[in-house]
C-alpha cells in the first residue's frame, strides 16, 4: 500500500460579486436580477445565511458571460439582413 498522496484535480475558481455589484454590471435593478427577469434567470444565485435578509451573490464569470453573449446576439441581429417592404 503506497502512502502517496495524490493532488485532487484543481476545482474551478470563482469569484462572488453582491447583487448590487452584478446590477450595476447588468444595467439593471436588483429586484430584476432577484426574481429572474429580462434573462438572468440563467444566473446562478448563491445565497449565503439564513432569513429574510440573507445576502445574495453571483458568480463574476457567469454575469461576464452573460453580458457578453448579449453584446455578440444584438451583433448578430444587427448583421442580419433587412427584410424588403413592399407596398409602401
Amino acid at each position: 500500500m503506497s502512502l502517496i498522496r495524490r493532488n485532487p484535480p484543481e476545482k474551478e475558481q470563482v469569484t462572488l460579486i453582491t447583487l448590487r455589484e452584478a446590477a450595476e454590471l447588468l444595467r439593471l435593478d436588483e429586484s430584476t436580477i432577484r426574481k429572474g427577469r429580462a434573462g438572468t434567470d440563467v444566473l446562478t444565485l448563491v445565497r449565503q445565511g439564513r432569513g429574510k435578509r440573507q445576502p445574495i451573490f453571483l458568480i463574476r464569470e457567469e454575469v461576464e458571460a452573460h453580458i457578453a453573449s448579449m453584446v455578440e446576439h444584438a451583433r448578430r441581429l444587427k448583421e442580419r439582413p433587412k427584410e424588403l417592404v413592399f407596398g409602401r
